[in-house]
């Protein structure tokens, strides 16, 4: 029997670029402009959608609901985002960017562009967009499945 070889199989070589990448890119947004990289995570999130709610915001961004409270607790503290009532359930707090998040928007993105940099050193344009379809193709082969999976799970529990 042959032996598994993990460390090249491509649920760890995707696994590892993508904790190499996020580890390397909130160095730098820590040194660069002093947040992290969930921080940035949160940003992103609220520009792509105005004022979720903070679960709404937690499914966004991969976290748990309680994870998020320290983190929104101290962007807020630091002027990056503020909490807001629901206009129909006062007991809702929606979250906002506010004009101190809009000045990070290129900071954050000279950051980004410079670790895209770092990490696609000597690797052509060809071969980037071919990684980059080989790993859009697992997605969406991974995706599907997943779909099949959570239909057939539906299934085996109605009958």
């Amino acid at each position: 029997m042959k032996k598994f070889d993990y460390e090249n199989s491509v649920g760890f070589v995707v696994y590892n670029a993508s904790k190499t990448i996020q580890k390397a890119f909130d160095l730098e947004l820590r040194n660069k402009i002093g947040i992290t990289i969930t921080q940035s995570k949160v940003i992103f999130a609220l520009y792509m959608t105005s004022g979720p709610t903070q679960r709404e915001l937690a499914d966004k961004i991969g976290v748990e609901s309680p994870t998020l409270v320290p983190i929104i607790d101290k962007m807020e503290d630091d002027g990056y985002v503020k909490r807001k009532p629901d206009p129909q359930d006062r007991r809702i707090k929606r979250i906002y960017t506010t004009s101190k998040t809009d000045s990070l928007w290129d900071s954050m993105m000279k950051c980004a562009t410079q670790i895209r940099k770092v990490s696609t050193k000597d690797v052509s344009e060809q071969e980037m967009n071919s990684a980059l379809r080989v790993i859009k193709k697992i997605t969406e082969n991974l995706t599907t499945y997943l779909g099949d999976s959570e239909l057939g799970d539906l299934k085996k529990t109605k009958d």
